[in-house]
């Protein structure tokens, strides 16, 4: 054996050892701001909601958000079970298919689409909360998860729920799907145009990236867009660097471009919310406001219909003799 084979086999030791090293922030107690650099044990980090002490806002978990914002129990409303979410069965030969990647998402989430979905009680008032995950696919808005978004549309008019929060935090939509997760944007607003003929309030909360066809259909339907911090970047339809080669000959974009300040300063969203701890007073508070405002409004066309047609001639005023 010469000296080379040896170092070979060295590097190949070597680089099993650090195969088998946990890989990511979400396998260790351990997280790592990326703002100011601080280590924070997990722990901590979970009575905090995962709000690192700089105020940055790590991801937090699905389930975390839906228990932060019900007042006690939640129904889950499932994913429809008959939907293929690789109907390509999308393939990259020698490397993976994407069914498998999907199966890993699965066991990975405990979830059936990169949605989940929940009804119940809002400070006492019916509410159907959507929440995007970014561990599965990077919260990607497939041909399954389309299906899925529109079930939970229905549930919400049907149900005469007070109103709906979706939580958006998707790559947008998932390229191995071609035209049948490119047909979610249409489906998305036609769920969002049933929704607002119910006359049901609408809140969207850009809780992380929000980008692609998510965030150039449903994201902009509805009523209210929220940031949930200062901290979320990434609020945009494609990159900065895809962006720039675009509008080459143009201004330079700005450095807070996609940033929850940059996209505040263009009118695109109403709200940056200080913490993702008010988001639930916030929206609670608008949401009565607005339901307060609908109620007035209907009292004062039923009045108005009742004063010109309802009453019968013979009952109306006649000038008193003299």
């Amino acid at each position: 054996m010469n000296w080379i084979t040896h170092w070979k086999k060295i590097g190949i030791k070597v680089k099993k050892i650090f195969k088998k090293q946990p890989v990511g922030q979400q396998e260790t107690d351990w997280k790592n701001c990326p703002n100011c650099q601080k280590i924070s044990y997990l722990p901590d980090l979970i009575i905090n909601t995962f709000i690192c002490e700089c105020g940055f806002h790590f991801d937090l978990p699905t389930k975390l958000r839906l228990e932060s914002l019900f007042d006690s129990n939640y129904d889950i409303i499932e994913a429809p079970k008959n939907i293929d979410p690789d109907p390509l069965n999308f393939e990259v030969k020698d490397k993976y298919k994407y069914k498998d990647k999907i199966k890993k998402y699965r066991e990975k989430t405990g979830q059936d689409t990169a949605l989940l979905a929940a009804s119940g009680l809002i400070s006492g008032m019916k509410a159907v909360v959507v929440v995007f995950n970014p561990l599965f696919g990077s919260g990607r808005f497939g041909n399954h998860e389309n299906e899925h978004y529109l079930h939970v549309a229905n549930f919400a008019v049907k149900e005469k729920v007070d109103f709906w929060l979706c939580c958006f935090a998707s790559s947008g939509m998932d390229v191995h799907g071609g035209l049948t997760s490119l047909v979610g944007m249409p489906k998305s607003i036609i769920a969002m145009t049933d929704i607002k003929q119910a006359n049901i309030p609408t809140f969207a909360l850009a809780s992380r990236g929000t980008t692609g066809g998510t965030y150039a259909s449903s994201f902009f339907m509805h009523d209210i867009i929220l940031v949930e911090s200062n901290s979320t970047q990434d609020i945009l339809f494609s990159g900065k660097r895809v962006t720039a080669n675009i509008l080459k000959g143009t201004n330079q974009i700005p450095d807070d471009f996609g940033s929850a300040v940059g996209v505040k300063k263009s009118g695109l969203v109403d709200i940056i919310l200080d913490s993702r701890k008010d988001l639930k007073n916030v929206v609670v508070t608008l949401a009565s406001i607005i339901l307060k405002k609908n109620e007035s409004t209907k009292n004062q066309e039923a009045e108005e219909n009742i004063t010109e047609h309802s009453i019968p001639d013979s009952l109306q005023k006649t000038p008193a003799k003299v």
